[in-house]
């Protein structure tokens, strides 16, 4: 396996992993879809330092979880690059599912 179909696996398995969490809290508060985003939403932006999280960032990922695009692999080596030491949106999905998880 050459370095970029690791790097397609380990995208679609990544893609894969946030929609499941995204419709995890989602099922779990029984929550819309407009509902969970704006939770997601808020939380990133609490947890993220200013300016490394923006509107298009936040627009991209919205597609995503809500599978009106998928990830591209050039997409994902930007993200493996600009996010190195990072996880924002893993540590906000953690976050909401812990905090609501814990609340049921």
């Amino acid at each position: 396996m050459n370095k970029f179909e690791k790097m397609e696996k380990r995208m679609d398995e990544w893609q894969s992993g946030i929609r499941i969490l995204y419709k995890d809290i989602q099922t779990i508060r029984n929550w819309t879809d407009e509902q969970v985003w704006k939770e997601l939403e808020n939380e990133i932006k609490r947890i993220t330092p200013e300016g490394q999280f923006g509107e298009d960032d936040l627009a991209w990922t919205r597609e995503i979880l809500t599978s009106k695009r998928d990830v591209t692999l050039w997409e994902a080596v930007r993200l493996t690059i600009r996010f190195k030491h990072s996880t924002p949106l893993l540590d906000a999905l953690g976050n909401l599912r812990a905090r609501y998880k814990s609340r049921t």
